[in-house]
């Protein structure tokens, strides 16, 4: 008998329609929430388009409303939050200052933090939903788990570690920071039978490993793996260097973040997207047009601009927030295990969308054909742009990682082979340029996609 003690089945046993009236009758009383307790945010974003509270009384009504938060919107709102309340929590801030118990934060563009507030109820929420993606892949009380997410200030960081505790992990908190070295050591003394990281730490504990430590990750004895952050588990040529580097250990692919968010994939050898177990705290697949910023519809296949909402958040809840993300969801049944709910696959980056004479490519599109290429390449690349995106003219210019011991016959015959693959699949006529195995930098934290040479001219 399976054990499903955060499968949340009274919600995943309902039909969709169910699903809507439990998402709509939590939505009301979040919209009501934002509104009284959101004067200089949320009540006035309402107010602009002439909606109150009462006015969204159907789904139809909720996924008409427009996009209310997105990352300069927070930067705007802090700024004014410091004027205002002399905090930069946000004016989206709704709960008072002093129950709040737990921040975070991402940097923008510019370098400054954007702030993310969490009321000690929120903290237990987050905690039930990471519980629930790490329940379906295969974490159980005491089991030890690595923590190689960034620990200082991010999401995954400190609410993570917690959040395993709190399910009756052992999490073994070295964290990203801690470098490479010391989170080997301690795998090795530890004897970890989870990873949780990027896909790009697990990549580099395969690389690195065996000059380290002296053995393969095979030998660490990792079974599971969840990553998080950045493309990978969803590459199959990636996917399978991480489970067969680990030795057979399952890799499952997880994007969570807060305010109620809980999505992981199931362990189908074949990558079938991120099943969606949150339905009733908070969804990520409302799908709108990247460019006008309209509802698209929510059906098999469909990809868009991810828009989140949070049903039951109370310090500063995701409402109606594009956080920039690409997404392609999926209504059928899942392929590899029968899930019945929504799943979504994260396509890109919209601010890292090119345009390449009218064609549309996304970095995570390009890796995932330099993928297929593997061990001829190590799958590191780099999309190389001396001015600023998204339009740029051909060739697109790519360094990528060739594998070790090829001669530079082979080095020629693969450059062509790589141009040709990624014109044919892609319609973009690219220029690579291949160079040495480990020479492109390598992170513990998300893996980087993007070489901006302009950045450093004078």
């Amino acid at each position: 008998m399976i054990d499903r003690k955060y499968w949340n089945e009274a919600m995943e046993g309902l039909t969709l329609d169910r699903v809507r009236s439990v998402q709509v009758e939590r939505l009301r009383k979040q919209i009501s929430y934002l509104y009284d307790n959101s004067p200089h945010f949320f009540k006035r974003k309402f107010d602009v388009i002439g909606v109150r509270p009462e006015d969204v009384r159907t789904w139809e009504d909720f996924r008409n409303l427009p996009v209310f938060r997105n990352k300069e919107e927070d930067r705007l709102a802090q700024d004014e939050s410091m004027e205002r309340y002399g905090h930069p929590y946000g004016t989206y801030l709704c709960a008072p200052i002093e129950q709040v118990v737990h921040i975070y934060c991402t940097s923008g563009t510019s370098g400054l933090p954007t702030f993310y507030p969490f009321t000690e109820q929120d903290m237990r929420l987050n905690d039930e939903c990471w519980a629930r993606s790490w329940w379906r892949a295969g974490l159980r009380p005491g089991d030890t788990v690595l923590h190689g997410f960034g620990l200082s200030m991010w999401s995954a960081g400190v609410p993570v570690v917690r959040a395993l505790a709190n399910m009756g992990c052992r999490p073994i908190a070295v964290g990203a920071e801690g470098g490479l070295e010391r989170m080997l050591m301690f795998a090795n003394l530890t004897r970890p039978r989870a990873l949780v990281g990027t896909p790009s730490l697990a990549e580099l504990i395969i690389e690195r490993s065996p000059t380290i430590l002296g053995k393969p990750a095979a030998e660490l004895g990792i079974k599971t793996i969840v990553v998080a952050g950045a493309p990978g588990a969803g590459i199959p040529e990636v996917r399978k260097k991480i489970e067969e580097g680990f030795g057979g250990a399952k890799l499952f692919d997880c994007s969570q973040g807060c305010w109620g968010l809980a999505n992981i994939s199931c362990d189908s050898p074949h990558y079938h997207g991120m099943h969606v177990i949150s339905e009733d705290t908070a969804i990520w697949y409302d799908i709108i047009d990247p460019d006008t910023k309209k509802p698209l519809p929510i059906e098999d296949g469909a990809v868009g601009e991810g828009v989140i909402t949070s049903f039951v958040h109370q310090a500063a809840p995701a409402f109606r927030y594009s956080f920039g993300d690409l997404i392609q969801v999926f209504t059928d049944p899942c392929p590899g295990c029968g899930f019945t709910g929504h799943r979504f696959k994260i396509v890109g980056r919209v601010d890292d969308m090119l345009n390449v004479r009218g064609i549309k490519v996304y970095p995570s599109g390009i890796k995932n054909v330099v993928a297929n290429f593997m061990p001829r390449v190590t799958g590191e690349m780099r999309v190389v742009l001396d001015a600023p995106g998204p339009k740029v003219e051909p060739p697109l210019q790519l360094k990528i990682e060739h594998g070790s011991g090829l001669d530079r016959d082979s080095r020629d015959s693969l450059k062509v082979e790589l141009e040709n693959r990624i014109r044919g699949l892609l319609k973009v006529r690219c220029e690579v340029t291949l160079v040495p195995p480990e020479s492109l930098e390598r992170s513990t934290l998300k893996g980087k996609l993007i070489e901006k040479t302009y950045e450093n001219k004078p």
